[in-house]
């Protein structure tokens, strides 16, 4: 029995579950930056993360920050493929937790920092009535079948993944004077993503209405073709018989004959003749035709039809395989799979402050974070994809399988001057080395790194309340072969609002809201021949609430 594959589910990885970033990195890692969306030349303690080095501005002694965003995704596929049950699937991606920790020690030109986060994923995507390339399968095997009385199908169809890429960051700052400050540190990744879903309940409509499981209707046509198969080569083996025994007369110098010359000239006997001319008449010649051959035109005849019939068997016996295994892919599977998998990332960064700490510069560099992932999966749980030739199943996530998941190494620069005292203006940028990373196909999907440019403004109302907005475009650098039902990256503009309000010398409430737009793509795709449009979309908001904490001079 030859490969056989119906590819039913791609499933996500990390890049399903960036929320602001790269394609899997989580920048957005503190109250103050959802109020503003730029906080890489920050100076206060969410610099931990944005920027570093900046840390020895901060007073002397100990600070805190704790905050916790939710956030909420849709994602909505439009789909043309012309024999699918829907033409829309939707999936939320819902985070109402997603922490970041940071704290700091500042002593002298020195700062000593720690910082925890969920610096990729953090979040469940669901989509309950699954996605267009699980359905089509299905959908194209009915419409296949639509000469066999199949009408229509109907399934159940469901996915959830969660992911969650945990960060534990320490490092150290040294300011070298007063306008220069450098750090060094790193991250420690830990990366959990898990996968629940399944695919069952799959029917086939019949044209009186009446629905039959998938598996029980393909095993019946499998059987028939099966049948058939023995009917041709049966038929291959008595045409072959036939030709065989009219050699007796072409070799004997008789193949010029009709059957009724043969019979007239002595040579055939009535009987013989009847034998030979029934032969034929069963494998569809007519009378007419009969006569009209020589008996070298009636062998050849013979053997065309068993050179025929026996092309014949071995593709119906073929179909009654491939049927036979559609039937096993096309029924009920489950998938539970867990991948985990770690990794550490370098850091180093400076910060450059000019004007008497009124214009401020960081820069920060992340190393690329090597990571593979491993999957575990319970026997049977690892969704059934294909068969080997000897008939044993292909899993998409077989137990012990591997995927390399590297975070990719990214550069931040950020300025921040204050315009006066009101007015305090920021802007930064990043950008992703996604090229640089060892995932599969990156050279084939992603022609340029990911880049992104922000911008925001904070006014401070009062000594101790301030309101700030921002605005962030996200340029993404894959190619239309990277976009899947699952894993699609989309240009964004951002725009954020919010404030921090100081209750004292020691607490300090930060809020803030921001609210994503995508930029919908339309690409051209094609299954098993059939061309269909699908058009990628997204939308996303997100609120914050943060509380700053310092113990010090």
């Amino acid at each position: 029995m030859r490969k056989f594959t119906i590819s039913l589910i791609s499933m996500l990885l990390l890049a399903g579950f960036a929320y602001a970033g790269g394609l899997v990195t989580n920048t957005n890692q503190s109250t103050a930056w959802t109020r503003m969306l730029v906080r890489d030349a920050s100076t206060s303690i969410d610099a931990v993360y944005y920027n570093p080095a900046a840390l020895t501005k901060l007073s002397d002694g100990f600070h805190l920050s704790l905050s916790n965003q939710s956030i909420f995704q849709t994602r909505t596929l439009t789909n043309t493929f012309p024999y699918l049950n829907n033409d829309v699937y939707d999936g939320t991606t819902n985070a109402p937790i997603f922490p970041s920790l940071f704290a700091a020690y500042k002593t002298g030109k020195w700062a000593f920092s720690f910082g925890f986060m969920p610096i990729g994923g953090g979040g469940s995507a669901e989509f309950a009535k699954g996605i267009p390339m699980a359905e089509m399968p299905l959908a194209n095997t009915a419409h296949s079948l639509s000469s066999a009385g199949v009408t229509g199908y109907s399934t159940d169809l469901y996915l959830k993944g969660t992911s969650i890429y945990w960060g534990l960051q320490l490092g150290v700052s040294y300011a070298i004077n007063d306008n220069i400050s450098l750090f060094a540190g790193g991250r420690y990744v830990m990366a959990k993503n898990s996968y629940v879903g399944h695919i069952k309940d799959n029917k086939f409509r019949l044209q009186d209405g009446s629905y039959v499981p998938v598996p029980d209707f393909m095993n019946g046509v499998s059987a028939q073709a099966e049948a058939g198969s023995g009917q041709a080569a049966a038929g291959a083996s008595a045409a072959t018989n036939g030709g065989d025994g009219l050699g007796n007369w072409t070799s004997a110098g008789a193949g010029g004959y009709t059957f009724d010359q043969a019979v007239a000239g002595g040579v055939m006997t009535e009987e013989q003749k009847a034998q030979f001319e029934g032969g034929l008449l069963q494998f569809g010649y007519t009378q007419e035709q009969i006569d009209a051959m020589t008996l070298d035109q009636a062998q050849q005849t013979y053997y065309g039809t068993a050179t025929y019939l026996t092309g014949l068997a071995e593709d119906l016996h073929k179909q009654s395989l491939q049927l036979a295994a559609g039937a096993i892919l096309l029924g009920d599977q489950d998938i539970d799979v867990t991948q985990t998998g770690n990794g550490f990332t370098p850091i180093i960064g400076a910060n450059i402050s000019l004007m008497d700490d009124n214009l401020n510069f960081g820069i920060k560099y992340e190393f690329k974070t090597k990571m593979t992932l491993v999957n575990s999966t319970p026997a049977g749980k690892g969704f059934v994809i294909g068969l080997n030739p000897d008939g044993t199943p292909i899993e998409m996530y077989p137990d012990g399988g591997e995927t390399n998941a590297d975070m990719p190494a990214m550069l931040s620069v950020g300025a921040k001057i204050n315009v006066s005292k009101v007015v305090t203006l920021h802007g930064g940028f990043h950008v992703y080395m996604d090229r640089k990373t060892g995932w599969k196909d990156v050279d084939t999907k992603i022609n340029h790194n990911f880049q992104e440019y922000a911008i925001g403004a904070e006014f401070h109302v009062t000594n101790n309340f301030l309101l700030s907005t921002g605005f962030l475009y996200a340029a993404t650098g894959v190619n239309p072969s990277y976009q899947g039902d699952l894993t699609y990256s989309l240009n964004t503009s951002t725009v954020a609002l919010g404030g921090a309000y100081k209750i004292n010398d020691m607490f300090t409430i930060q809020f803030g809201g921001y609210l994503v737009n995508y930029a919908p793509q339309t690409l051209g795709g094609s299954y098993d021949g059939t061309a269909f449009m699908q058009t990628y979309d997204k939308s996303l908001y997100g609120f914050s609430l943060g509380l700053d904490f310092t113990l010090g001079k």
